[in-house]
Parts: C-alpha cells; sequence; structure tokens
C-alpha cells in the first residue's frame, strides 16, 4: 500500500510538471522524474553528487578503496524507482526476486568485473568506487545517463532512473597476473602432472586415448576391424568434434552434446546439436584455445584444455560466441550462439572430442 501511494504521489508530481512544458527534452523530464523520486521517498533528505546521482552508505567496507586504472569486481542488484527487481549477480537473490530460471541457466552468477574508468564502466560507478571500501555497500540513485560510459555512442536518456545497490567485493591491480595465477591454481588442484604449458598460459592433457584398432560388423555382420585414424589434425584438415566448454569454477557455458546440454540445464530446442566441424588453423570458426586443444588429438582421442583469455575470447570477453555446426557426415551445417556472458579475463576450459579428420 505504501509502494502504491508514493507511486501515485510520484506520477502526479510528474504530470503536473510535465505540463509546464511540453517541448522539455526526455533528458531534463527523468532528471525531474528522479527529482521527484527524491522529495517523496528519501524527503529530500539525500542531495546530489557534482555528476548528478544520489549515493546512500548501507555498510562503509574495511578494504582497500581502488583507484582509477584498477580493476574492480563488485555485486549489483538493480531496481526500477518503483523497487521492481530488473537484475542481479547473485544467484541467491536471483531465486528470491523470480529471476532464476531453472530451465535455462546460461547466467553465470559472479561479481561484475571491469576496469574502472568512465570510459568503460557506467558513469555513475566509475565516479563512486574511488570512494568506497572494499566489502562496502552502497545503493546508487542515478539518472539514465549515467548508466552508460563516455565511449557508448548510445545514451540510455530515453530510459529511466534506477537504483543500483552494489558491493565492492575485490580490487585488482594486475588482471593478467591475477587470471594466470587462477590457470596455475586451477592445474595444481586438479591436473599436478601437467608439468608444463602449450605455450604461456595455457594447458592440455589427453584424457581418453582410442584403441588402435576396434571391431564393427560388415553388411554380412561378420567382424570387421577398422584401423585408428592416426592423422594429426593440422592446418587446413577440417575437424569433427564434441565438446563441453566450462568456466574455472566448473559452470558449463557451451556443449554441443545434447545430454550434456540437457544435464546442466542450458539445452536449446532451436538448436541443432551435432558435431561441430571447423578447419584447422583458419582462425575464423573457433577461438585459438580450443584450435589448439585440437592439434593434440588423435580420430578418436579426448583432451582436456584451460587457459587464460588472451586465448579465449580476449581480456574484454565476449556478450555471445558463435560457430557452425555439421554432423558427423558434414552434410549439414548450422549458427549456434552462446548466451552466457564471458566476464573480461575470464579463464576457460574445455573438454574435447576428435570425431573425424578430412582434408
Amino acid at each position: 500500500m505504501k509502494k502504491l501511494i508514493w507511486l501515485l504521489t510520484l506520477t502526479s508530481a510528474l504530470l503536473v510538471s510535465c505540463a509546464k512544458e511540453e517541448t522539455e527534452s526526455t533528458e531534463a523530464i527523468q532528471d525531474r522524474l528522479l527529482k521527484a523520486y527524491i522529495t517523496v521517498v528519501h524527503l529530500d533528505s539525500i542531495t546530489p553528487t557534482s555528476l548528478g546521482y544520489y549515493i546512500i552508505k548501507i555498510d562503509e567496507g574495511t578494504g582497500t578503496t581502488p583507484k582509477t586504472g584498477d580493476w574492480v569486481k563488485w555485486d549489483q542488484t538493480q531496481r526500477s524507482l518503483d523497487e521492481t527487481v530488473i537484475s542481479v549477480t547473485e544467484k541467491d537473490q536471483a531465486v528470491k526476486y523470480g529471476l532464476f530460471d531453472s530451465n535455462m541457466q546460461t547466467t553465470h552468477y559472479i561479481p561484475n568485473y571491469g576496469y574502472l574508468d568512465e570510459a568503460y564502466i557506467y558513469r555513475c560507478l566509475a565516479d563512486a568506487f574511488p570512494n568506497i571500501k572494499t566489502g562496502a555497500k552502497y545503493r546508487i540513485i542515478t539518472p539514465p545517463r549515467l548508466l552508460n560510459t563516455t565511449s557508448s555512442q548510445s545514451q540510455q536518456s530515453g530510459y529511466a532512473s534506477y537504483i543500483l545497490d552494489v558491493t565492492l567485493r575485490e580490487v585488482i591491480e594486475k588482471p593478467q597476473e591475477y587470471e594466470l595465477n587462477q590457470v596455475i591454481a586451477y592445474r595444481d588442484a586438479y591436473y599436478p602432472e601437467i608439468t608444463d604449458s602449450l605455450i604461456y598460459g595455457m594447458y592440455y592433457k589427453t584424457t581418453y586415448v582410442a584403441p588402435d584398432t576396434v571391431w564393427t560388423v560388415d553388411e554380412n555382420n561378420d567382424p570387421l576391424p577398422v584401423v585408428k585414424d592416426t592423422t594429426s589434425a593440422a592446418d587446413g584438415k577440417t575437424v569433427y568434434v564434441t565438446y563441453v566448454g566450462r568456466f574455472l569454477d566448473g559452470f558449463v557455458f557451451d556443449t554441443n552434446i545434447i545430454d550434456t546440454a540437457k544435464k546442466h540445464n542450458i539445452y536449446d530446442a532451436t538448436r541443432t546439436y551435432d558435431t561441430l566441424s571447423f578447419t584447422i588453423g583458419s582462425g575464423s570458426s573457433v577461438i585459438y584455445g580450443f584450435d589448439q586443444i585440437v592439434q593434440q588429438l588423435k580420430t578418436g582421442d579426448a583432451g582436456i584444455g584451460f587457459f587464460t583469455s588472451e586465448w579465449g575470447y580476449g581480456i574484454y570477453g565476449s556478450n555471445s560466441s558463435t560457430g557452425s555446426s555439421s554432423d558427423y557426415y558434414g552434410t549439414t551445417t548450422t549458427t549456434t550462439t552462446v548466451t552466457t556472458v564471458i566476464q573480461s579475463y575470464t579463464p576457460l576450459v574445455f573438454d574435447v572430442r576428435l570425431h573425424k579428420i578430412t582434408n
């Protein structure tokens, strides 16, 4: 009831103020709507920063204060001014507010990760974080024009103001070193037998070697030996593989194996789960680290590789990835898209099985 009352009050205030000047810009209208919200909900007890957003301390924190140029990790709950939750970074919050979809779990619930500069993260956050200690929680109430970066070409001034509840989790001065240490720690914990890297920041292990000869039957149902193809997956060869892509914490973000997709609740009925086909060394269909894993395999073999973002989607990550898939005989091709966001400086793990090599 209280929310309904202040919403009605806020709407009335906006209608009265909008009647004053019909030619006013959308940005100016949003600014006055935000000011009306502050007046009605916070009784004008808080004042805007020089940039134009409002900030309320919830928990001061005790850790390091970041500086412009550092990388920071933060959890965030984003609300509209009527307190409707739009997005969250924490799984328990997603469940609490009804945002968690148990049938399609493509969201990786981890803190946001960004370069502390207004050209890279929201301007309001870039302005606020240098005054916030690690572990601190603040509420930021911001107009839409500050929910973009200075390098963004698309302004959000046509949208609404939002409330951001942010908790600063970690300050990282050397992200490359931080990421490499994560990969090495993963190797030490799960594959200590790997004594050297393929290349700097990339590790590999063969997990299954197909037998030299397997037996099948011919058209007369008589035993028929099939000798293993020992051709190398070298540059220019076309390969057909199945794979599972994971983050270091085990979260599966992509696979072309239907049972695995269903097991991890990322199955997409519109997708064709066929073997992935691509040309080794072409650099156009798969990331470099994946290409390097496949080059270690013979037909029928399987292996695991894990590597830093330098050999994956780059230091700035990716919102999606695409690839061409074909059936075992190469007769059909379709494009698939991974919807899980891959953050900056994110190491990747791939389990890959090579099924076939052609020229």
